[in-house]
């Protein structure tokens, strides 16, 4: 078996550096929370990227390097899945390939917010262009991170050693996040309003918060369990 404790100690600093990098970067810097309405007029959508040409341009930068901080934490993840599936990992590295594709789909807006921010005295239309495209690439394409928290759900249930990877109502409650996550590719469809546009309250407030959560969660028990297995060794020694 692999062991744990370094690699868990790898994942708990890559979790940490994306919630500093990555939120601190789109939401707090470059003012991304809440997102911009779809509704906006494209003299709103170029007011706002003028106005905050900097801050887009340097949060944007910030929030690129932290999606980087992502992968290291979803490779330990496939190695600790990897252990509990019995002949072809198929679903430990499903997880890893769906995790590159989250990835790939969180970094890649930054790149055009960022393009439609570098030159301000672009045509409106072009500047809007880049906006929605870079709202609707990031907002829709959920079923990376939905499949890595069922691939994660499923081996989680399968894992019947008296320590598993992860708790089995962890497991459950990944499966229902996945499920909160699955409204998003309606969103090309709100142009204007409503819980399933960008901004909306399925398709951003559920869609992103809860996976936030079940994060947030499973960094408490990953620490827990780190906790827990420094007391067992000092009473051992005792």
């Amino acid at each position: 078996m692999t062991e744990r404790k370094p690699l868990i100690i790898v994942a708990v600093v890559s979790m940490l550096m994306t919630t500093i990098l990555y939120a601190g970067g789109m939401f707090y810097i470059s003012g991304f929370l809440p997102p911009p309405s779809p509704g906006l007029s494209q003299l709103e959508v170029v007011g706002f990227y003028q106005q905050n040409h900097t801050a887009i341009i340097a949060g944007l930068t910030m929030a690129f390097v932290g999606t980087g901080f992502m992968l290291p934490l979803c490779v330990i993840g496939s190695v600790f899945m990897a252990e509990v599936e019995e002949g072809f990992p198929y679903f430990s590295v499903m997880q890893a390939l769906s995790a590159l594709a989250t990835v790939i789909f969180t970094a890649l807006p930054n790149f055009i917010w960022m393009t439609a921010a570098f030159r301000v005295d672009r045509s409106p239309e072009l500047i809007t262009m880049l906006h929605d495209l870079g709202w609707i690439m990031w907002a829709t394409p959920s079923w990376g991170f939905a499949f890595q928290l069922i691939c994660v759900a499923v081996v989680g249930l399968k894992d019947k050693r008296p320590k598993p990877f992860i708790s089995r109502w962890m497991s459950y409650l990944a499966l229902w996040v996945a499920v909160g996550v699955a409204p998003t590719p309606l969103v090309p469809f709100f142009i204007e309003a409503g819980p399933f546009a960008w901004n909306g309250l399925f398709t951003f407030w559920v869609a992103f918060f809860s996976p936030i959560f079940w994060i947030a969660l499973l960094f408490v028990v990953i620490a827990n369990d780190i906790r827990a297995g420094q007391q067992e060794t000092v009473t051992g020694s005792i």
